[in-house]
């Protein structure tokens, strides 16, 4: 059995820091390189759904991102493998959800990038965790606590307000970081809450954890 699976969207980034370019590999990347980083032992099963590119602008002076991409230039259905934790990103992009279904094991959660709303909102009823960023809320907040299975954890620049199903709410202050580069901070986010979560079984204390990790990550980049 695998610790984490990662499905979705795998893509070759094109990053602009002014007129600095870069590249690397996204998406799914960015989660599988974070899981890693924090914890080398975890054993993580890829199956890119879409393979894409992506055209990235940074602007670290007012600490914001943009992107335009191409995300679905190939696409496969994925293999199923047993794993603890079920990782799909992003919900909204997938050329087609139906393999979800065939993830009977674990827990399943989901991320949602900027643009296109979710059409099918009943996938959300397979999804114990949906990772949602405040800029991309598409529908009302607590139709999409109903729908998921245990809560939605909705970040900001500032922290994060998690809403349980059973009506519970947890909700984490950050300070602000001024001239950084924000780009995987919602990424980072989710694979720190599912490393801290696979090992303590609290949402509170996994959502805090993972916030004083990224604070510290991007602190670190800033000096």
């Amino acid at each position: 059995m695998y610790d984490v699976s990662i499905y979705g969207h795998l893509t070759f980034d094109r990053i602009f820091d002014g007129f600095k370019k870069d590249t690397c590999v996204g998406s799914m990347g960015n989660v599988w390189s974070t899981l890693l980083n924090v914890n080398p032992n975890l054993k993580i099963d890829l199956q890119p759904t879409d393979i894409g590119e992506a055209l990235i602008l940074v602007d670290k002076l007012k600490s914001e991102r943009t992107s335009i991409a191409c995300l679905n230039m190939k696409t496969s259905k994925p293999q199923i493998h047993k794993s603890k934790w079920n990782h799909i990103l992003y919900l909204n992009k997938i050329t087609d959800l139906s393999f979800i279904e065939d993830i009977n094991e674990g827990i399943i959660s989901a991320d949602i990038c900027r643009g296109d709303s979710l059409k099918d909102l009943n996938v959300l009823k397979k999804i114990n965790f949906l990772f949602l960023a405040d800029e991309d809320i598409f529908i009302n907040i607590e139709k999409i606590v109903k729908l998921v299975k245990d809560g939605l954890i909705l970040h900001s620049s500032n922290g994060s307000v998690c809403y349980m199903k059973d009506g519970s709410k947890f909700k984490t202050n950050v300070k602000v970081l001024d001239n950084i580069n924000v780009l995987g901070c919602g990424d980072m986010l989710a694979s720190f809450f599912i490393n801290e979560y696979l090992k303590t079984n609290d949402v509170e204390t996994s959502i805090k954890k993972s916030h004083k990790l990224i604070s510290n990550i991007l602190k670190d980049y800033n000096e």
